[in-house]
């Protein structure tokens, strides 16, 4: 299966007050796994790595693009959304799909949508695994972004978007290397595949997911009130949330392991998947049934 294919199955669901575009694999009776997405980021970008290596361990996997991005509803620039409004769009997704309570592993924003749902919808979640993400991105305490990420990421911002497909592809490309760390270098090739279906499916250059992730308030103080068995994986050379956030989120949630990966940056590479399969099939097996 190509790239494309992969990023072109599944269907639109009316979800709420959006439609959510929804792919599902694996038996509709097996334990279900919701992989939630980073921000701007479709679904499809959870790749088959960690896809399949779910679905032939028995599990049900469930892929979505958040609103306001790939195929999902798009929202006015004048209506702004926080966190918890794309929390009641999982937890409708959820309902859609008849899930009472799923395995969570997010990625970023996708895992600060995690986060939430562990606070205020326990019995919706049977573990959480949460890979670079943040209890309180703008919390000084926790430390803010490198430098010199931040400098790029202006740099583009000041250069405007890109104008055509080329363009996007190597836009999007640019910005896989500046998150990546040096553990696992890109594969530039399979880097540009992947911009080539988002923008085939619904690519844009911003979406509202940024003021999304710092118009919502931090977590750090409400940490606590998670109790599903919870894993948390940060990378010592993540650009955006230095491994202080990690080790908060792993400090604040009773009983939590931490999976620091020496030279991680702010990604979800195919050869970490393979690395930690071990481990995270280890802590789906733990976690079981467990509902809170």
């Amino acid at each position: 299966m190509t790239v494309l294919d992969d990023a072109r199955r599944g269907r639109l669901l009316p979800v709420g007050s959006v439609d959510l575009w929804v792919d599902v694999q694996g038996p509709v009776d097996a334990d279900p796994v919701l992989l939630i997405a980073g921000a701007d980021a479709p679904g499809f970008r959870w790749t088959p790595a960690i896809v399949s290596r779910l679905v032939d361990a028995g599990y049900r996997v469930v892929r979505f693009d958040h609103r306001d991005c790939g195929r999902s509803s798009r929202v006015p620039v004048d209506q702004p959304y926080l966190l918890d409004d794309l929390v009641v769009d999982v937890v409708g997704l959820l309902d859609a799909l008849e899930i009472r309570a799923a395995h969570v592993i997010g990625r970023s924003m996708g895992g600060m949508i995690g986060q939430l749902l562990g606070v205020e919808h326990a019995e919706r979640i049977r573990s959480l695994t949460v890979f670079g993400t943040s209890p309180a991105p703008g919390d000084e305490r926790l430390g803010g972004p490198d430098e010199s990420f931040v400098d790029s990421m202006t740099s583009r911002l000041f250069a405007g978007p890109p104008r055509d497909d080329a363009e996007r592809v190597a836009w999007l490309v640019e910005l896989d290397e500046l998150l990546a760390g040096p553990a696992y270098p890109l594969d530039r090739d399979r880097a540009a595949e992947l911009a080539a279906a988002e923008i085939a499916t619904g690519w844009v250059p911003e979406t509202g997911h940024g003021v999304a992730v710092h118009a919502s308030p931090g977590r750090l103080e409400r940490l606590g009130e998670i109790v599903a068995p919870t894993m948390v994986v940060h990378g010592t050379a993540d650009p955006v949330f230095p491994p202080a956030h990690g080790r908060a989120l792993a400090t604040g949630i009773d009983g939590a392991v931490l999976v620091e990966v020496e030279g991680l940056g702010h990604e979800v590479p195919d050869a970490l998947v393979e690395e930690l399969w071990p481990v995270i099939l280890r802590h789906l097996r733990a976690a079981g049934d467990w509902t809170g």
